[in-house]
């Protein structure tokens, strides 16, 4: 059976297993050296609905790009269980100093009837090794409420207008303990990377809901 929900994960990211090149501070991943692993997102697609005649509903199929930068092998958790944070800004304008906002959505991803093998020799399926320069590609769906004009957002709905998407997602799931010891017993095979990645931001539009189709 897959469990999908959204938890408040992101409440105690800065305890997470990750080390020390990104660390999570107020909700901001702050770079204490250059990271080798650089994360890019494109929207491949997305899809409107109307849930009633002041919002709406946003799906944004997403690819995200795992590219190594640095000079050693990279090993890449690549398995069905994730974790991230989907941030949304809107940036003020000359005219509208007051437009500007952030939406933050915390999600995760679990399977928990699918156990992943994790503790082995060597690094099995769910991992990828990234040659120096190579990219390792996945897609996945995010999704926002939207509201139309002269609506009250709230704090977790987005308004018309041009918007920016950026992803925090989290690279590995188990103990800090397990992560120490597969780092050191795969070294020959490459790096294991287990720190949460930020992509750069990309930007998009956010239509009027009134104008979409109703969800099913």
């Amino acid at each position: 059976m897959k469990s999908l929900f959204t938890l408040l994960i992101f409440l105690w990211l800065p305890w997470l297993p990750w080390s020390g090149h990104a660390k999570v501070f107020g909700g901001q991943v702050k770079s204490q050296t250059p990271s080798p692993l650089v994360l890019r997102t494109k929207i491949l697609s997305y899809y409107y609905c109307r849930v009633n005649q002041n919002l709406g509903n946003l799906e944004l199929r997403v690819q995200l790009q795992f590219t190594n930068v640095g000079d050693q092998k990279l090993i890449l958790y690549k398995g069905h269980d994730l974790f991230y944070q989907t941030r949304f800004r809107r940036a003020a304008s000359v005219s509208a100093p007051s437009d500007a906002y952030e939406v933050t959505i915390l999600n995760s991803r679990y399977f928990d009837e699918q156990p992943e093998k994790i503790d082995q020799p060597t690094p099995g399926k769910v991992f990828v090794i990234l040659q120096p320069g190579a990219t390792f590609e996945t897609e996945m769906t995010v999704g926002v409420g939207v509201v139309g004009s002269g609506v009250n957002r709230g704090n977790h709905a987005l308004k018309e207008g041009e918007h920016s998407l950026q992803l925090i997602v989290s690279t590995w799931y188990k103990s800090k303990s397990l992560a120490q010891k597969m780092r050191q017993q795969w070294q020959r095979k490459g790096l294991l990377w287990f720190d949460p990645v930020i992509s750069t931001p990309v930007n998009f539009m956010v239509e009027n809901p009134e104008s979409q189709f109703t969800c099913r």
